[in-house]
C-alpha cells in the first residue's frame, strides 16, 4: 500500500476496466463527502444537514410503504400469520384433547358454571337469613308476650 492510501491492485483484464471504474468513483465521493463536511463549521449547519437527510428517508419510507406492492405484501403476510396462529390454535386444542388436558375454554366454561352455581347459592343463602330473621323476630315476640 503506498502513502497516500491508494492501492493499483491487479485483476483479471476482463475485470480490471471495472474496478478501476469503482475505485475513481468511490474516491470521487469521498472526496466531495470530505468537501461537504469540511465547510460545515459549526454545530446548526450539522443539525440542519441531519434534518434534511431524515426528513428525505422519511418521506421515501412514507411513499414505498404506500405502494400496492408494500400493501399487498404487508396483506399476504398478515393474512399468513392469522392462518398460522389459527392453525396452531388448533393443533394445541387437538393436542390438549388427546391428553386430556383441559383448555382454556374448558377452563373458562368451568368458570362460568362455577359462577352461576354460587350466585344460586348465595340468592338461597339470603332466603334462609331473611327466614331466620323472620324466626327470631316470632320468638322475641312470643317471649315478650308469654
Amino acid at each position: 500500500m503506498s502513502n497516500n492510501g491508494e492501492t493499483k491492485l491487479k485483476f483479471d483484464p476482463v475485470m480490471q476496466p471495472f474496478v478501476d471504474f469503482w475505485s475513481n468513483t468511490m474516491q470521487q465521493a469521498n472526496d466531495a463527502t470530505r468537501e461537504m463536511f469540511d465547510g460545515l463549521d459549526d454545530g446548526s449547519q450539522i443539525k440542519n444537514l441531519q434534518r434534511q437527510w431524515m426528513d428525505s428517508i422519511s418521506q421515501s419510507m412514507d411513499a414505498f410503504m404506500r405502494t400496492p406492492a408494500f400493501l399487498e405484501a404487508m396483506k399476504h403476510n398478515t393474512d399468513a400469520a392469522v392462518k398460522f396462529k389459527r392453525q396452531a390454535d388448533d393443533w394445541a386444542s387437538e393436542m390438549a384433547r388427546n391428553a386430556n388436558i383441559p383448555t382454556t375454554g374448558d377452563i373458562s366454561g368451568l368458570f362460568e358454571r362455577l359462577h352461576s352455581v354460587e350466585e344460586i347459592i348465595l340468592k338461597r343463602l339470603a332466603r334462609i337469613d331473611e327466614r331466620l330473621e323472620s324466626l327470631e323476630v316470632q320468638l322475641r315476640a312470643g317471649q315478650l308476650t308469654g
